[in-house]
C-alpha cells in the first residue's frame, strides 16, 4: 500500500501538477523567483501554455521590482509569454499579455515595437481588443519617438552599463588581494 502511494506521488504526471501548484503558492506569496522556477519546469517539460504564461508573468513582476535594471528579466518574460501564445494561439489572454509586455518594455529594445506591430497586424480587426491594441501601439510609437524618450533612454543606459560591468567584474578578496 505504501509503495503504491509513493509511486503515485512520484509518477511522471504528478510532478508538473505539484510544481504548478507550488508556483501558484509562491506567486501569491510574492516569491516570484521561486514561482518562475516552478512554472518554467512545467512549461518546458509539459509544454503547458498556462505554466508558460505564469512563468512570463512571474518574470514581469521580478522586472518591475528591478526597475530600471529589469531588461533581462523582461526579455525572459517575453520568452515564456511567446511560448504560451504559440502553444495556445486561440487564447487571447496570452496574445494580449505578450503584446502589452512588448509595449511596456519598449525602452529595453527597439525590436519590441516591431514585434507588437506584427501581433497587431495578425489580429483580425473584428477582434474585440483590436482597437485598444491599435491605440496603444500608436501611443507607444509616438512616445518612443519623442526627444524626451530618447533622452530618458540615455539616462537609463548609464546605470544599466554600470550594473552590467559590476556583474562581469570578478569579485576580489580585499584583505588577501586574491579572487574569491
Amino acid at each position: 500500500m505504501a509503495l503504491m502511494v509513493l509511486t503515485a506521488l512520484y509518477a511522471p504526471g504528478a510532478e508538473p501538477e505539484h510544481s504548478f501548484a507550488a508556483g501558484q503558492r509562491y506567486y501569491l506569496d510574492a516569491e516570484f523567483r521561486k514561482a518562475a522556477v516552478h512554472f518554467e519546469t512545467v512549461c518546458t517539460t509539459g509544454h503547458d501554455p498556462e505554466a508558460c504564461y505564469w512563468a512570463g508573468i512571474s518574470y514581469e513582476r521580478m522586472a518591475d521590482i528591478a526597475t530600471p535594471f529589469g531588461c533581462k528579466l523582461n526579455a525572459k518574460a517575453r520568452v515564456y509569454l511567446r511560448e504560451a501564445a504559440r502553444l495556445l494561439p486561440a487564447r487571447p489572454l496570452y496574445r494580449e499579455a505578450l503584446f502589452d509586455d512588448l509595449l511596456d518594455n519598449a525602452d529595453c529594445s527597439r525590436a519590441t515595437l516591431r514585434e507588437a506591430a506584427e501581433i497587431l497586424y495578425a489580429t483580425p480587426e473584428s477582434d474585440p481588443e483590436y482597437n485598444r491594441m491599435l491605440r496603444r501601439l500608436q501611443t507607444e510609437k509616438r512616445l518612443n519617438a519623442s526627444s524626451d524618450a530618447r533622452l530618458g533612454r540615455m539616462f537609463l543606459l548609464v546605470p544599466r552599463v554600470i550594473q552590467r560591468a559590476a556583474t562581469l567584474r570578478p569579485s576580489t578578496n580585499v584583505s588577501a588581494g586574491e579572487p574569491e
